[in-house]
């Protein structure tokens, strides 16, 4: 075969064989069958004999605002509006508390399926009726009663029952809320379908119930509460109320007003009668100032004052001498200074004059006793107040404790008031409550299981076994380090195979070594064609002009190259004299498969002995095929087959025969194989159908790359076949015929 000379300077690229995988699990069709088989039919038992189990579902709407007949929600405190409500009250749902109600309502701790340690009967079983008689006798139960046993509290064993059914429950209780809305869906699991719907409807009623409680139970703690604040509340208003008579009572007052109206109307009034006498004595300390600093200034200078202009003394003495001199103006344009209208005009106006010196003194006088007047006033009234604020202060001090007395009565009132009537509310509302929570659809009793669905189960194990026992056989493939056939040669290792040689399964051969009569048996017509197939290839590949030798050999002993060797030289024989020689020397075999007697005498012979060819060479009676055994055994084999003599006589050989064939020693155990190859130019390896490993056929790979010897072929034996009959081809000669094509 060609492609294997250079099998180790290109290696083809590796892709994933779909149909080599494909062909795999057709060929272990039944192995698969009838483990699939196996498993679903396992599955179906398992299947029909789980008691099956419903499922009830009831439907409640969660409402996010009761309805109230009074709002007592900051008594109750209950917040509807929070975000985490419906995921708590999801989580009441899932609680101890409405599970242990359900429970104790139908009474499920006296229920086999919650409590399996409950009989279907009253009868006592065996062991009961073991325990009743041990207890007739007193010393055989002391002696095999423990004192754990005599030690149980009922108490203990009722409480452990307890937690066991209530685990029981909330394992078979599923709370699913729907999303986007206010709707939850609760559902039970039970072997009685009655029972679930029962129970479903029940885990909802009992929510409503432990909700209903638990506002009763607040309302009625916050009545409670109400209650001792409200007699509390009493006793602070009477004390407060009592101690606001006694204060009346020692001040000698009905109410506050009297307090009140004569701080205001005394304070006021001091207030305006200071605020007029310092006005007054302002607007005099002014005009006597202006007097006083212009003593010789005339009445028209002082005029020019506005406190003193606006004098009525003032404004009269000067409209008279305004008058005056008006007059003396108009005179002196008609007469003259000696006229006697003129001087008694001038006298007027020195008249006025006069008068107007003499009342700007007595203003100043006058100004002055009016500045000192004023000053006392001022200064009275100034102490007139302090003496009053020091009287309206004590009385601040009785409005003062009058006004703390007064709030507390009033704080104490309205405090009273209210919690009076919210306790009113809350007990007109003890007996009412919305509930929080409606069914929208009861549970119905189921008519189907919910589980186990068997179908699904069958059909689940049928897939599931099948594919298990597919991938199972492909990983045992995968780790299987042998070659099983061509097409897995081809597949592990990329390279083709000269051939394959099926497996002979022959009682005769069960613990023989197969002889050469096995060729011309029709009974073997698969192998003999499996051989002459081979023989094509390695013809074409060889011609007869270019090589007439062919080595034959394994990695390992216990491969069949001895039976290639031999059936194949009877294939080259029906179309070619060939000779066939036996060169593994250490352990012959060739002529025991032509029924030569190990006497005989052999290749040996004529290396060591100088025998002649002729004597130790048999002829095959009616064929072309003659045979040379190994002869005698020799202690170097190596020696003799590397002698001069060995190569003369192959060459001897190679004129008298078309074909000669030789079966050489395993590979690796010994090198004689190598030695033998450098004259025939390359041998034929033989490989065993899951036996020869591939990490064994790279190590052979490498010692021909090794010692330079090519590899005529590669021939897979003892291939399984996959079909019976005397016309069924082995699994793979088609490759033999592509092959020999290329």
């Amino acid at each position: 075969m060609s492609s294997h000379s250079n099998e180790n300077s290109t290696k083809p690229e590796q892709l994933i064989d779909i149909g080599y995988y494909i062909h795999l699990v057709r060929k272990r069709w039944l192995s698969i069958s009838l483990f699939t088989f196996l498993c679903t039919a396992i599955a179906a038992l398992i299947a029909l004999s789980i008691t099956p189990t419903y499922r009830a579902t009831a439907t409640l709407l969660i409402e996010s605002h009761q309805a109230k007949a009074i709002s007592i929600e900051e008594v109750v405190g209950i917040d509807s509006r929070a975000n985490e409500y419906y995921l708590t009250q999801f989580e009441i749902l899932k609680s101890n508390q409405v599970a242990q109600r359900v429970i104790d309502k139908l009474h499920l701790n006296q229920i086999e399926e919650f409590n399996p340690s409950i009989a279907i009967n009253n009868e006592p079983g065996f062991r009961e009726q073991i325990k009743d008689w041990l207890r007739t006798h007193p010393v055989i139960d002391s002696f095999f009663t423990s004192n754990t046993d005599k030690a149980i509290d009922p108490n203990i064993e009722k409480e452990t029952t307890t937690l066991k059914v209530l685990k029981t429950f909330k394992s078979r209780l599923t709370i699913s809320p729907i999303r986007k809305t206010q709707l939850v869906n609760i559902s039970f699991d039970s072997k009685d379908p009655k029972l679930a719907a029962e129970i479903a409807n029940a885990v909802g009623y009992a929510f409503i119930e432990n909700n209903l409680e638990s506002k009763l139970l607040a309302t009625d703690k916050a009545n409670g509460w109400l209650n001792e604040r409200l007699a509390e509340l009493k006793r602070n208003l009477n004390s407060s109320e009592q101690a606001l008579v006694q204060f009346l009572q020692r001040q000698e007052l009905i109410d506050d007003s009297g307090i009140a109206a004569l701080a205001s109307n005394e304070l006021e009034n001091l207030t305006d009668r200071i605020s007029e006498a310092t006005d007054r004595r302002t607007k005099t300390q002014a005009l006597y100032n202006a007097l006083k600093n212009n003593p010789n200034a005339d009445i028209a200078t002082l005029s020019a004052n506005a406190l003193i202009s606006n004098h009525p003394q003032v404004r009269d003495i000067r409209k008279s001498e305004s008058e005056a001199e008006k007059e003396v103006s108009q005179l002196s344009k008609r007469y003259g200074p000696k006229h006697d209208k003129l001087i008694q005009a001038n006298a007027r106006l020195k008249s006025v004059q006069r008068r107007a010196e003499n009342l700007v003194y007595k203003l100043i006088n006058g100004v002055e006793k009016d500045l000192t007047s004023a000053l006392e006033l001022e200064t009275l009234l100034k102490r007139e107040l302090l003496s009053k604020k020091e009287e309206f202060q004590s009385l601040s001090v009785v409005k003062s404790e009058y006004d703390a007395l007064k709030r507390e009565v009033e704080s104490n009132a309205k405090l009273y008031d209210l919690f009076l009537t919210r306790q009113k509310e809350t007990s007109a509302t003890s007996d009412f409550s919305s509930a929080n929570a409606r069914f929208s659809d009861h549970a119905l009793i189921p008519q189907n299981p919910f589980k186990p669905n068997r179908k699904l189960i069958v059909v689940i194990a049928l897939v599931a076994s099948m594919g298990f026992a597919c991938v199972l056989i492909i990983c045992l493939d995968a780790f299987n380090n042998t070659i099983s056939s061509a097409r897995d040669f081809e597949n592990k290792l990329g390279l083709l195979p000269t051939g394959t040689l099926p497996l002979v399964k022959a009682r005769e051969y069960k613990r023989n070594h197969i002889d050469a009569s096995v060729f011309n048996n029709s009974k073997f017509a698969a192998f003999q064609e499996s051989i002459d197939s081979i023989r094509t290839s390695l013809y074409l590949s060889m011609p007869k002009t270019e090589r007439k030798f062919i080595a034959l050999s394994s990695s390992v002993p216990g491969e069949g190259k001895t039976t290639t060797a031999v059936n194949l030289a009877q294939s080259f024989a029906s179309i070619e004299k060939v000779l066939i020689v036996d060169c593994d020397l250490r352990k012959p075999s060739v002529g025991m498969r032509f029924g030569l007697s190990n006497s005989h005498p052999g290749l040996t012979n004529i290396l060591v002995m100088n025998a002649s060819p002729n004597d130790c060479i048999t002829n095959i009676e009616g064929t072309n095929l003659d045979v040379l055994s190994a002869g005698l055994i020799v202690a170097n084999p190596q020696e003799l087959l590397s002698s001069v003599s060995f190569q003369k006589l192959i060459e001897e050989l190679a004129e008298k025969y078309d074909r000669v064939i030789f079966d050489t020693p395993p590979i690796l155990p010994v090198k004689d194989a190598f030695i033998v190859g450098r004259f025939t130019k390359g041998i034929v390896l033989i490989l065993k159908a899951n036996s020869t490993s591939k990490s064994v056929y790279k190590h052979t790979m490498s010692l021909f790359t090794r010692h330079q010897i090519s590899i005529d072929g590669v021939v897979i034996n003892q291939v399984p076949q996959t079909k019976k009959g005397t016309h069924t081809y082995s699994e793979y000669s088609r490759y033999a015929y592509g092959n020999m094509e290329s």
